[in-house]
């Protein structure tokens, strides 16, 4: 019981300092004027920029919610010209999601601000920290269960 205990608390105290990461890195963001986007909001644009174009019940089914809430960011998207819809070139009948050259920028502007902001803090980790370090959160991530997809 007390290793399960212990466990516990090491990921309690991971994911404690990984929000702190996220609020930083969001802040940052917003500090050097990208525009602000919701969790969710940065994961579509991210997905779409993978993509050629997805159905709203398909990024829907990618980021776990319902298509109503989905249609619904997307109207938030397309007010900020971030996304367009656009009509299948196979189906007329099926509108896709495409990222727009604004959302593309939008990206680029919030990863280059992420990358600056990180850039002092990472330089305290040795080469091999930093290696060793990446190669972790890879192994994390690479067992995370993928939805949608």
């Amino acid at each position: 019981m007390k290793g399960n205990l212990d466990s516990r608390v090491t990921l309690e105290h991971f994911v404690g300092h990984m929000q702190r990461i996220q609020r930083y890195l969001r802040s940052e963001a917003i500090h050097q004027n990208q525009p602000e986007l919701t969790r969710v909001q940065w994961m579509l644009l991210r997905h779409l920029r993978c993509t050629e174009g997805r159905t709203i019940g398909q990024l829907a089914a990618h980021l776990d919610v319902r298509a109503s809430t989905m249609s619904q960011m997307i109207d938030r998207l397309e007010l900020m010209k971030h996304v367009v819809r656009e009509n299948s070139p196979e189906d007329a009948r099926v509108k896709l999601v495409k990222l727009t050259p604004s959302g593309e920028e939008t990206i680029a502007g919030m990863e280059a601000a992420w990358l600056e902001s990180l850039e002092e803090p990472f330089a305290h980790f040795t080469e091999d920290e930093k290696r060793q370090l990446v190669a972790l959160m890879e192994k994390l991530s690479s067992h995370l269960p993928r939805k949608g997809d």
